[in-house]
């Protein structure tokens, strides 16, 4: 072989050497998904890892697919088929303690029916938004403040019209998730009435 072809073939792969020891310097130092406070999810498949001056953790969930009974319309069971999909990142300082979370999630076609195996005639939804967790207090549940924000829900009928809609933003009092709505601009079919009208609207669709 040739030297200069030689000598040309050593120093590629003298650089590939030299790239992956730097990419190897530039990795994030892991970090033990266990060490941080609040717990994470279990739910979700967590990296957690060394970023700037504190510690960034990301984690994915898949929920189902699902199949399930929901409620009953006159003594008919309704059923829900489904799957979502969500992704978490939650940011901390560098002792640990959460200061923010974002979650993003997508539901892209739950089916409510009369029938067990999702069959027949249909209600179905669609949803598409992020949670926004902010800690007032690094690392304290309770101090945190929930907003939702986006395609929260979107039902349709089973004519393929849109029957509810919630959508826009919803701001809950400090570690009051879900339970304690500050505000809520937007429109909230769902939200507004505690969800009672999403079963009297689901029933007059399908029964």
């Amino acid at each position: 072989m040739p030297s200069r072809i030689l000598t040309s073939i050593v120093a590629g792969l003298l650089l590939v050497v030299l790239a992956s020891g730097l990419t190897v310097a530039k990795s994030p130092h892991v970090v033990d998904p266990n060490s941080v406070t609040p717990p994470l999810n279990p739910a979700f498949t967590w990296d957690c890892f060394e970023a700037g001056a504190g510690i960034t953790c990301q984690g994915t969930f898949v929920n189902g697919p699902y199949a399930d009974q929901l409620f009953s319309c006159g003594g008919q069971p309704v059923f829900i088929h489904g799957v979502g999909y969500e992704r978490m990142t939650r940011w901390h300082d560098a002792l640990g303690r959460a200061t923010k979370t974002v979650v993003n999630l997508a539901y892209p076609e739950d089916r409510l029916t009369l029938a067990a195996d999702g069959s027949g005639p249909a209600v179905t939804g669609a949803s598409h938004w992020n949670r926004h967790y902010t800690y007032v207090v690094p690392g304290d549940p309770s101090s945190r403040i929930l907003t939702e924000r986006g395609a929260i829900y979107l039902i349709k009928g089973t004519d393929g019209q849109v029957i509810l809609r919630d959508v826009g933003q919803v701001e809950f009092a400090p570690g009051a998730d879900f339970e304690d709505i500050v505000r809520s601009p937007g429109q909230h079919d769902l939200y507004g009435d505690g969800f009672a009208g999403f079963e009297t609207a689901v029933c007059d669709e399908l029964t």
